[in-house]
């Protein structure tokens, strides 16, 4: 690396800098007059012969000038962490966050996410894809400090000191974009077409919640007409989770995603009861979604139901006129319509039509001419007609058939026939006086629905990104799926992490729930997060987690693991956390829930400790974690789902995920033996 190589390298980023700040400047600029021609249009002063400005593009335009002076904000960041040169035409690109021009629009910066910039993550001695020399640099902030070359045209593979050292670069906040260390194959998930439905199954530190977030800001600059009207939504599992990764996607040029949780999306976070662990465990089971099925359809009945014989059939008076349609006729129709329609009320509607239909007929053959649309509208409103509707196929509410079938046994008996048994059916039963709802009733109700309706077009998406999927449950996953409809999914998990009393044990069950047949399924087993000594702990515990996965393995030789048995835990666990902090980072204490508040008051007050509960650990990573106690982490079975429901195991997968959280080094403080899982 030469000087003067740098000191051009540098002046490149001063200069990219202050282009950016230039098309910063000329978006404002481009707001204000869009703005200004808006509110002009809504003023209503307009002179002779004016027609105004074209006041809903100039809405759009400002709207769209608001999003694009987001994405030119200097955040402080380095503009470019690559550079290639190609073989044959000799070009040269540098690669960054986002595409940035001088004022004759000659790129300065490619967007990382440009197909050219394949070719900086894909190529190597192997397959070198016309890339003669890549380029990777080293910044401090927003300030580079140096590059390593790497010429690919010598057939030797080298390794990136700049690229190890980003890797393993301290954590001193929530998660960052990995947009400088992106892996061949993350870089090949990212990058697959739209349409394809994939599910990640991630060891700890492969980093599939990364390969999720760079997805989706992939997708919305590849597929921009048609996902940034369609949307775009991130589900994680909780809101701490959520807080943790919402930097990324705005780093890497992208604000309009959707990040929730699936209870947020279910409206399950505003539940005012509780159920019991037994009650949950029916409530998010597949055999509801059956259920909530016969509960609804169950309404439908027979023309008989009405009062009708087959002399009589159903009499309607129009007019001076009089048309009569036969039993066989109409309990035809309800059969037709009960076999044609995805949905009850859209079912009731054709039944209603069949009626109009049949009357019209017999008004063509009398009258010699066809009713026109006024006549139809009035025949629908008679009596004879909304009167057998509502005999056969009455009008319900998602509301009123759940709870019916929670308080009418008779009803709830005939829904849950040949499905649940008869206590588990009794658990459908509210217990003591009320109805509150709980977290599982939201999610029934949002099946009911779905079968008495098509859902909102305003509630689907393009592409749905799916973290930590294997804690899914299958009602969960069908409320996801009805929100996907005919957009493609990114699902991400470690079955070996599910922590939920319904944990997916197989991703092929957990994407039947979500709706999917055609899936690309890969697995990631490669660590570039936890160095290879922790990974190595915690592969033991592995082999008892009841999954079919493969162990971990890490490119990192750093790291360190230290286990200190003491007779005091908390003043252990302050000791280990003193220690920690002598070095750079984020340090995290994982224990037992019980375990966490009685620990809080030994801990020193600093930005740079946090104290997380081992159900609440999933998805975070520091630099040092202190795990405390793991013989109670394993013990205690925590619910942090709001549906009172455990299961047998839950704690050892706990410990599992709290061992996988360090990303240089764990401390493991214990009073009591350690779980023989950790045993080698």
């Amino acid at each position: 690396m030469s000087e003067a190589e740098l000191r051009a390298e540098i002046d490149h980023h001063e200069r990219a800098r202050a282009h950016m700040a230039e098309m910063h400047r000329a978006t404002a600029d481009t707001y204000d007059r869009h703005e200004a021609e808006f509110n002009e249009g809504g003023s209503g002063g307009k002179g002779f012969g004016d027609v105004g400005p074209d006041k809903e593009l100039a809405y759009l335009m400002a709207k769209y000038t608001t999003d694009r002076m987001k994405d030119l904000t200097d955040r402080e960041l380095a503009l470019f962490f690559g550079r290639i040169w190609f073989d044959d035409s000799g070009e040269d690109y540098h690669i960054g966050r986002r595409h940035i021009r001088d004022d004759r629009s000659t790129p300065l910066v490619l967007d990382w996410r440009a197909p050219v910039a394949e070719h900086f993550y894909r190529a190597s001695v192997h397959d070198r894809r016309g890339v003669a020399k890549r380029r990777r640099f080293g910044f401090q902030g927003p300030r580079l400090t140096g590059f390593e070359d790497e010429d690919l045209r010598l057939g030797e593979a080298v390794a990136s000191d700049i690229l190890t050292a980003e890797i393993e670069r301290p954590r001193t906040g929530p998660m960052r974009d990995i947009v400088a260390t992106i892996q061949p194959e993350q870089d090949e998930l990212i990058r697959r077409a739209a349409a394809t439905t994939m599910c990640v199954q991630g060891a700890p530190g492969t980093g599939k919640t990364a390969v999720g977030l760079h997805r989706a800001a992939w997708l919305l600059y590849n597929y921009a007409e048609h996902l940034r009207k369609a949307g775009v939504l991130v589900i994680g599992p909780n809101e701490g989770f959520l807080a943790y990764i919402a930097n990324v996607l705005p780093t890497l040029g992208e604000s309009a995603v959707w990040q929730v949780t699936v209870q947020q999306m279910t409206k399950a976070d505003t539940a005012t009861g509780t159920d019991s662990p037994e009650a949950a465990m029916v409530k998010h089971d597949a055999r509801m979604a059956l259920v909530c099925e016969r509960a609804v359809w169950g309404h439908v009945g027979r023309a008989e139901d009405a009062g009708l014989t087959a002399d009589e059939g159903l009499l309607i008076t129009d007019g001076g006129w009089r048309w009569r349609l036969g039993v066989n006729y109409l309990n035809g129709a309800i059969d037709t319509a009960r076999e044609h329609n995805r949905t009850y009320e859209a079912g009731r509607k054709a039944v209603e039509d069949a009626i109009v239909q049949g009357a019209r007929r017999q008004a063509e053959i009398r009258a010699g001419h066809s009713p026109d649309h006024r006549w139809a509208a009035k025949l629908k409103r008679t009596d004879a007609v909304k009167g057998f509707l509502d005999a056969v196929w009455p009008k319900l509410s998602g509301k009123a058939v759940l709870r019916k079938l929670y308080l009418d046994a008779a009803f709830r008996a005939e829904a849950t026939r040949g499905l649940l048994s008869d206590e588990e059916a009794a658990l459908l039963a509210p217990k003591g006086r009320g109805l509150k709802t709980t977290a599982a009733d939201l999610l029934i109700a949002d099946e009911i629905t779905a079968h008495l309706r098509l859902p909102d077009p305003s509630d689907s998406y393009g592409h749905i990104v799916i973290d930590e999927a294997q804690d899914l449950s299958p009602m969960q996953c069908r409320a996801i799926a009805r929100r996907s409809g005919q957009g493609s999914l990114t699902v991400l998990g470690d079955l070996a992490q599910g922590t939920t009393p319904w944990a997916a044990a197989r991703w092929e069950d957990q994407m039947t729930h979500l709706g999917k047949s055609d899936v690309e399924f890969t697995e990631l087993t490669t660590g570039f997060r936890v160095p290879g000594v922790i990974i190595e702990l915690a592969n033991r515990v592995l082999p008892h987690l009841g999954v079919d996965v493969a162990p971990a393995r890490s490119l990192r030789g750093d790291g360190s693991l230290e286990t200190t048995a003491v007779d005091d835990l908390a003043a252990g666990v302050a000791e280990a956390v003193e220690k920690a902090l002598s070095d750079e980072g984020l340090v995290g204490v994982i224990a037992a829930d019980a375990r966490v508040e009685s620990l809080r008051a030994a801990l020193p007050e600093s930005h740079r400790v946090e104290l997380v509960p081992a159900s609440l650990a999933k998805g975070l990573e520091y630099d040092h974690v202190v795990v405390a106690e793991p013989a109670e982490i394993v013990a205690a079975p925590a619910d942090r789902f709001g549906d009172g429901a455990t299961v047998e195991g839950v704690g050892l997968r706990h410990l599992y995920v709290a061992l996988t959280r360090a990303v240089s080094r764990l401390s493991i403080v214990h009073a009591e033996p350690l779980p023989p899982q950790l045993k080698a």
